[in-house]
């Protein structure tokens, strides 16, 4: 038998040995797919998140072998979740105020009403809270993992409090932005924050 072929053999023997301890002892199967029996265990605010004027919620579900990893990332997740939507009415916004007060996409006024959005609502994002959490547990692989389901809250009205706030200190901001439609939702969406809060 020539070398080569003891080489061949040799490379045959290592892929099965390493074949048959990968089909051995699995561990758990850290994103298992969602069953019926995971759904019908789900907390009613996950599967219907609340809605509540002046407030935005977000839910999100992860798993771990830890508990506290399973809802520090579910925390995250839900935090992403709720960053993306955010940001999608951001866009909106901007769009709205060149609409309404008749600026072009160029307009150095409006890139200030965007970048003054963008500002205060990335000091807001912090803002939010975990209203709900629970912890279950599953098995995978025959193994005991966590799941943990998270609720996040957030209150819209604090970041158009400082949103109206900087408009109204940039003295060519709040002229051009004060007989917009946008600005008196703005407006009225602040004032009912002021009311929930006495402030």
């Amino acid at each position: 038998m020539n070398k080569s072929n003891i080489n061949k053999i040799l490379l045959m023997v290592f892929s099965m040995l390493l074949m048959m301890n990968c089909g051995g002892k699995k561990g758990p199967d850290l994103s298992p797919e969602v069953s019926r029996k995971t759904l019908k265990n789900a907390p009613k605010w996950f599967i219907d998140t609340p809605e509540k004027d002046g407030y935005k919620y977000t839910t999100a579900t992860s798993t771990s072998q830890d508990m506290q990893l399973a809802v520090n990332k579910a925390r995250l997740d839900a935090a992403q979740n709720l960053a993306g939507q955010v940001s999608s009415e951001m866009n909106g916004l901007v769009k709205r105020a060149q609409e309404e007060t008749g600026l072009g996409a160029d307009s150095d006024l409006i890139d200030q009403f965007s970048q003054t959005q963008e500002q205060v609502i990335a000091t807001s994002l912090k803002d939010w809270r975990v209203s709900e959490k629970e912890i279950q547990e599953e098995k995978s692989n025959n193994r005991k993992i966590y799941r943990a389901y998270v609720l996040i809250e957030w209150d819209e009205g604090a970041a158009n409090k400082r949103l109206l706030q900087k408009i109204k200190e940039d003295e060519k901001l709040y002229t051009l932005m004060r007989s917009t439609e946008l600005f008196e939702e703005m407006d009225e969406k602040v004032e009912k924050y002021r009311k929930r809060y006495n402030k």
